[in-house]
């Protein structure tokens, strides 16, 4: 089926797609539910971010982007300030567990607190009576509810973890018992209790020591060792091994094991300015939004294998604009559907406007958006995506008009991926 569809894109795509097909883009972009909020707000979904973590990174990214004291167009970073630092003892490691289950709500909220920088060339639809010159768009976006990773790979993850831990206790028990002095342990409980308080174990938290005691307590089931015991722990090290290589082999069975599903909510905040004729110093106000995405992701696939993911999104969004966007503020209502399997993607959404403040003489109050996307992955490294839908009919003095319709498409080619980072 995919053979026959792609050629009719195509060829839709050519006869079509560049007659309108660079505003309208950029129009369609600004609005897609999901993306950062510092490029919707621009009305720019960019390709080549920046990701620094570090302070000393985020500089050097601004640094990279000045000439001659002003920041060029076509710029864009996405930071999230919980993981700066330094790799060290006491930097801010990806932890699986905490990861997994951790309860800590004002940590997790941190933890997902992301911020986006972008600057683009202004155009007349996103930014009309500006003249030319270059916009900055800053954002902020936050999970509120961040949804959970599958309890299949939970179960997987935790059964590798805990394994893990043990196998490592077991580890310095047989060493004991295999030395020629003090060669026995007399107290099984308190040596447990021993080595879960020196080296990296000291780190684990109080909850999971407990965990991984009574495990292991329960597995050698004696309060008491000695060199004669060595073949049954031996046996017991290599049983645990095995569990933990097998859980770790069915979680890399999945083509993304650590995507959270379920419900989500995100709350996000933008604001746009532009630089006329890019001076920088005469840097004007445009609009500011501020929305919130709730969405559902169900795994409709048991079989690892498969990507096979159905997102249901909402947004609820109010932007206040500039006199010089429009004359009245905008309140948008709408949704997207978006089906994920393996190569291709398939999404659905629209998005009704409302006006705060109608001009008079104005019949309608209001307009609309609606888009269908395909996007397949021919390969690593390029994509082809083509769009067909409806646009918002420019500001409020347009919104008599008739809707617009357009179809634009093209392929990603993803040579950026060949280029070492900035960071």
């Amino acid at each position: 089926m995919m053979r026959y569809i792609l050629p009719v894109l195509l060829i839709l795509y050519t006869a079509k797609g560049y007659s309108q097909s660079s505003d309208i883009e950029k129009q369609f972009k600004s609005l897609q539910i999901n993306s950062s909020p510092g490029y919707v707000i621009l009305g720019v979904e960019p390709e080549n971010i920046q990701r620094p973590n570090s302070p000393t990174d985020f500089a050097a990214n601004v640094q990279s982007a000045l000439v001659n004291q002003r920041l060029q167009p076509n710029f864009a970073i996405e930071t999230s300030p919980y993981f700066w630092g330094k790799p060290g003892p006491d930097s801010l490691k990806f932890n699986i567990v905490d990861y997994l289950i951790s309860n800590n709500y004002w940590q997790n909220l941190a933890r997902s607190l992301t911020f986006s920088f972008a600057t683009s060339t202004i155009d007349t639809t996103t930014f009309p009576n500006f003249s030319s010159g270059t916009g900055l768009g800053i954002g902020m976006h936050v999970q509120l509810v961040q949804g959970s990773v599958s309890s299949r790979v939970k179960d997987k993850l935790f059964a590798w973890y805990y394994s893990s831990r043990m196998k490592g206790l077991l580890e310095s028990t047989i060493q004991k018992l295999e030395a020629r002095n003090n060669n026995y342990i007399d107290d099984v409980d308190g040596w447990i209790d021993d080595l879960l308080g020196i080296g990296d174990n000291k780190k684990i938290p109080i909850a999971e020591k407990s965990v991984i005691k009574n495990l292991l307590k329960t597995k050698i089931n004696k309060q008491s060792l000695t060199a004669e015991d060595l073949p049954f722990l031996r046996r017991m090290r290599s049983d645990i091994e095995r569990r933990s290589q097998r859980s770790l082999s069915d979680v890399n069975k999945y083509q993304f094991p650590l995507t959270r599903e379920g419900f989500m909510l995100e709350l996000s905040v933008a604001n746009g300015r532009v630089a006329e004729d890019s001076n920088w110093d005469n840097l004007s106000n445009a609009k500011t939004a501020i929305w919130l995405t709730p969405s559902y992701r169900f795994n409709v696939n048991k079989d690892p294998s498969i990507i096979d993911f159905v997102d249901i999104m909402a947004v609820a969004r109010f932007t206040a604009n500039s006199s010089r966007i429009d004359s009245s503020d905008y309140l948008d209502l709408g949704g997207k559907l978006q089906w994920i399997h393996n190569r291709v993607s398939l999404s659905a959404e629209g998005v009704f406007r409302y006006l705060t403040d109608k001009p008079a003489g104005q019949r309608k109050g209001y307009t609309s958006k609606t888009g269908l996307t395909l996007s397949y992955k021919l390969n690593d490294l390029v994509t082809f995506k083509t769009t067909f839908g409806s646009n918002f009919n420019g500001n409020s003095t347009t919104y008599s008009e008739p809707s617009r319709m357009f179809i634009v498409g093209g392929f990603n080619f993803g040579f950026s991926s060949f280029f070492p980072s900035k960071n």
